[in-house]
């Protein structure tokens, strides 16, 4: 694309609520949409106002696309999940001349709203991380419960040395049509073969490792690499690493959600981390060098004369790494200012000689 500004694309605001966003989405595919257009670069844009429509009308894209930016959105999603559960066909009502976004969507994108029914069940993991982990990132070994091939009849469901035949009552379509008269009409309808339930296949000889159904559940470890950056709820795919639903068909998609665990002494807000220390008065009023600590190594923090108690320092290129490496936040440090509750005689003498310095002669005042 020639522009991945998504907002500038649709000529909007980063404050634009849904309406507007939909409104203004309508307004470009009426000016682009290739039924209407048929200049050489209508597709093109086309393609670039739906995509950025497909992300900002989602809030959660939305959010992660505020705050990464498109690599974050690169960095989670593919052109498919980008579209999902995205409905044009309300907005896009009468634009072209197919009455919505239907097959242009497939020609344009090469995939479609529908799920590809030989494609097998996605599967969820949740994973609970430091944010040590989430920082450097973590390569790790996860094992989980999956559907897959059985290897004694490699998904045939037939026993080994034997394959399924055609089913003849259906010629291995799998479905049979149904003719059904009611006075002078006549019903033709479409239904899963019964002598084969709809497979297109008999077996004779069925496989006794999986009982015929080409499946069979096992344990599998899988070698899975967080890269550092990740967050509360963030998506890694592992294609190909879901369930089989069928012994003929593909896998399905594993989906990591990372989770993060409380940390004693960091916040993390988005790409910035937070850190809470105390500092002594003398160095408060007199100014000095503190070390603090960070997720990699020690920093040296420089605390000016005068510094108030709740001031926060920023430390840049201190924080937590971007995901996918573009860029690093920052540690914002806050002081909190330690004054002593008790003194010895020396110490609140030289206090007093320090407030009557200030013109505050603490010994002579009187209160009602």
């Amino acid at each position: 694309m020639s522009n991945t500004d998504y907002y500038d694309i649709l000529g909007i605001s980063k404050n634009t609520d849904e309406k507007e966003i939909k409104k203004a989405y309508r307004k470009l595919a009426l000016k682009y949409h290739p039924d209407r257009n048929k200049s050489k670069d209508a597709e093109e844009k086309f393609k670039e106002i739906s995509t950025a429509y497909a992300v900002l009308s989602n809030p959660e894209k939305r959010k992660i696309y505020d705050q990464y930016g498109q690599a974050g959105i690169d960095g989670r999603f593919n052109q498919e999940d980008i579209f999902r559960n995205t409905d044009f066909s309300d907005i896009l009502r009468g634009v072209g001349g197919m009455g919505g976004f239907g097959s242009i969507f497939d020609s344009f994108f090469g995939t479609s709203n529908s799920r590809d029914p030989s494609k097998g069940q996605d599967l969820r993991y949740d994973i609970d991380l430091t944010l040590e982990q989430a920082f450097k990132g973590e390569k790790m070994n996860i094992t989980i419960p999956r559907n897959i091939k059985c290897e004694s009849c490699t998904g045939s469901g037939a026993q080994k040395g034997t394959s399924p035949v055609n089913c003849s009552n259906c010629n291995g379509r799998g479905q049979v049509q149904v003719t059904r008269s009611a006075g002078f009409a006549r019903f033709v309808s479409v239904q899963d073969c019964s002598n084969c339930q709809g497979r297109g296949k008999i077996i004779k000889k069925p496989c006794t490792k999986c009982n015929s159904i080409g499946l069979v559940e096992k344990k599998q470890t899988i070698e899975l690499n967080i890269p550092s950056g990740v967050d509360e709820g963030s998506r890694i795919r592992l294609r190909g690493s879901g369930d089989f639903t069928s012994g003929t068909g593909q896998p399905g998609d594993l989906y990591i959600v990372t989770h993060m665990k409380s940390h004693d002494s960091f916040l993390r807000d988005n790409e910035n981390l937070i850190y809470e220390t105390n500092i002594d008065y003398p160095i408060a009023v007199l100014g000095g060098d503190i070390s603090v600590p960070t997720l990699d190594k020690k920093a040296k923090l420089k605390i000016p004369t005068g510094t108030q108690n709740n001031t926060i320092f920023k430390l840049k290129g201190k924080g937590f790494p971007r995901i996918n490496g573009f860029g690093t936040g920052d540690l914002l440090v806050r002081v909190n200012v330690n004054v002593p509750k008790k003194l010895n005689s020396k110490q609140r003498k030289l206090i007093e000689e320090l407030s009557t310095e200030f013109g505050n002669n603490i010994s002579k005042r009187k209160f009602f």
